[in-house]
């Protein structure tokens, strides 16, 4: 089974390779710069992740586990293009509800389930743990094409279906569709009378965090934001260039988290200038001193930053 870091590598490598061959030295790539683009190019933008809330939800819950301290659904809902959706809700026993949501993306080639595992690439069980235990539900979902959706790429991993096939205009749509779905998936969390659904938070690692920067700008449901190692592309108008959308991140408290040697994906310079252009009240980067792979103790600054800000 290939790793984490292969599949993220994979990604970026791609990526690069089809859109603009020059980021892949790290010499010219920093020699174009990232450049806040017009409030009337956003909402142009902005308009490809509408969706229309009339379309039935057709929600339903497939199963069931309880657990110690709290139960854990597994959840099919429809998507924009007819898509279902599969996913997991988690709601904490101890405490009164309602309960505030975070909602989990998970990055290119991993799925919903790699936030219920300790010793995955991201940490992401232990992250979940730390939210439960902190009295958050929790949401996360496998994007398109990944996990078990894995079926409409006919069993491809997401990194072959797309990236070495050079499907780039795919993967601009996955990330589109991916976060449409999350957004269909608060309308879905709104009818749960065991969720708060006045806010939400959101937290994303690798191709996950570019899509907590969309989320943020597009969808003023988003309290608090943690976006982690999150690849910073420098194609203008493009919808899987975050820098385009960090300026129009206005309500939710954002936090960056980012490794000072992840220089496949950006350098420290890429990671400043696109928390500069962040417009939050409420912002905060943190670097760690790893590579695309972040210590456990990401974890612990995700997980405390929902309880400062997620109200």
């Amino acid at each position: 089974m290939k790793s984490k870091a292969f599949h993220t590598i994979t990604f970026l490598f791609y990526i690069c390779l089809y859109i603009f061959p020059s980021f892949i030295v790290a010499q010219e790539r920093d020699s174009i710069g990232l450049n806040s683009i017009k409030l009337e190019a956003f909402k142009v933008m902005a308009q490809f992740f509408d969706y229309d809330n009339s379309i039935p939800l057709e929600a339903r819950i497939v199963d069931k586990d309880e657990e110690t301290n709290y139960t854990r659904e597994k959840i099919v809902l429809t998507g924009p293009r007819n898509s279902r959706v599969p996913g997991y809700l988690a709601i904490p026993k101890e405490g009164n509800g309602p309960y505030q949501c975070v909602l989990l993306l998970h990055g290119v080639g991993d799925s919903k389930e790699s936030w219920w595992k300790e010793n995955s690439f991201t940490s992401g069980g232990l992250l979940t743990k730390q939210l439960i235990d902190s009295g958050f539900a929790v949401l996360s979902l496998d994007a398109q094409y990944h996990g078990e959706r894995i079926l409409n790429n006919d069993y491809e991993s997401a990194d072959v279906f797309i990236f070495q096939k050079g499907w780039i205009m795919r993967a601009r749509d996955m990330i589109v569709q991916t976060v449409i779905e999350y957004r269909r998936a608060m309308d879905y969390l709104a009818t749960r009378k065991e969720i708060d659904s006045t806010s939400f938070g959101a937290i994303g690692y690798s191709m996950g965090g570019m899509m907590v920067f969309n989320l943020s700008a597009v969808d003023s449901r988003l309290n608090a934001s943690v976006a982690s190692v999150t690849p910073v592309l420098k194609e203008p108008f493009s919808a899987l260039a975050v820098y385009n959308f960090a300026p129009f991140v206005n309500r939710s408290s954002f936090l960056m988290i980012m490794g000072e040697s992840d220089s496949r994906n950006y350098t420290k310079n890429d990671g400043q200038r696109l928390y500069d252009l962040l417009k939050s009240k409420t912002k905060e980067i943190k670097w760690f001193n790893s590579g695309h792979k972040l210590p456990d103790e990401w974890t612990n600054r995700a997980s405390e930053w929902m309880s400062k800000y997620l109200k």
